[in-house]
């Protein structure tokens, strides 16, 4: 099978949503023998597509483009503006080592710059997206990035590019807020998608597991083999207290110094949100949360 430039499935979703659950769900599929997952070293077979690495052709191309991009102590707007140009460039380049495809993780909306979207179907075979409720995202915000609730309600329902300082080779990555960053994944049909929740990953882990081998199946023909064995292996092994056990045990490059699987639960906004900062919440995303289940329409 040829895919020629079209050969990146996306892992996308707003931060602290599950994306990390989500590829390691699917680094058992893929990239073992049985599912079983002792370390988090697998996740680099999903990496972080918004990274110096894919970008460092641009100053072969553009000295002044990748001046601007780069010559300053954090991202601007003018330095996005030039990036941007280089998005599906940079996804064009990408070498793919085994395989027809590659999966890449990215938090970033499918914005629109200039006319230059963050990825087209020139470059995209599909992609998976999680969704999670606002409310809990901003607890979990909270925790990971040590600022109290209301800047975390402030990140999510304001538009913003993260990762504007530039530490770690990392790119910019436009999230907007939660619900743009939904609809702008939404929206992008001209390709396969699955959307899934968090929420029901906690629920029935082993129905939306099956939900992504379908997907897989439907879409590309690609069967996963010894399928019953690995979901069973995958579900234990990433067990919440597992996944804690591993992160006490393990270094993980996406743990920033505290917890990175603190709790895993939902609903813990109820209990921990005042009341206006959860209606705040839900004027701003009330029909998403609606067409999500997060809400019921009174």
């Amino acid at each position: 099978m040829m895919f020629e430039n079209k050969k990146i499935l996306w892992i996308s979703s707003y931060p602290k949503s599950g994306n990390t659950w989500l590829r390691l769900i699917l680094c058992g599929l893929f990239f073992t023998e049985d599912g079983t997952l002792n370390d988090f070293n697998l996740l680099k077979r999903i990496p972080r597509f918004d990274t110096l690495r894919y970008f460092k052709f641009i100053k072969n191309i553009s000295t002044k483009d990748y001046n601007k991009i780069f010559n300053s102590t954090e991202f601007n707007d003018q330095s996005i503006v030039t990036y941007s140009k280089y998005w599906i460039e940079a996804q064009k380049r990408i070498k793919i080592n085994k395989g027809n495809f590659a999966f890449f993780k990215t938090h970033n909306a499918r914005v629109k710059i200039n006319n230059c979207y963050y990825t087209d179907p020139s470059t995209t075979l599909g992609y998976i997206y999680i969704s999670r409720d606002p409310r809990d995202i901003v607890i979990s915000y909270s925790k990971f990035s040590s600022i109290d609730f209301n800047t975390a309600i402030d990140l999510i329902t304001t538009g913003q590019v993260t990762t504007k300082e530039k530490i770690d080779n990392r790119m910019p990555e436009i999230t907007l807020n939660w619900r743009d960053h939904y609809l702008s994944w939404k929206k992008f049909s001209a390709v396969p998608s699955l959307f899934l929740k968090y929420e029901d990953l906690l629920h029935d882990i082993e129905f939306e597991i099956k939900k992504i081998t379908d997907f897989f199946y439907n879409n590309y023909n690609i069967k996963v083999e010894n399928q019953s064995n690995k979901i069973k292996n995958i579900i234990e092994s990433t067990k919440f207290y597992n996944l804690k056990k591993i992160e006490s045990e393990s270094s993980f490059i996406e743990n920033p110094g505290s917890s990175f699987f603190r709790e895993g639960k939902r609903n813990q906004w109820i209990n921990i949100l005042n009341k206006e900062q959860i209606d705040l919440l839900e004027l701003k995303f009330r029909n998403q949360l609606i067409e999500l289940n997060y809400i019921i329409n009174d």
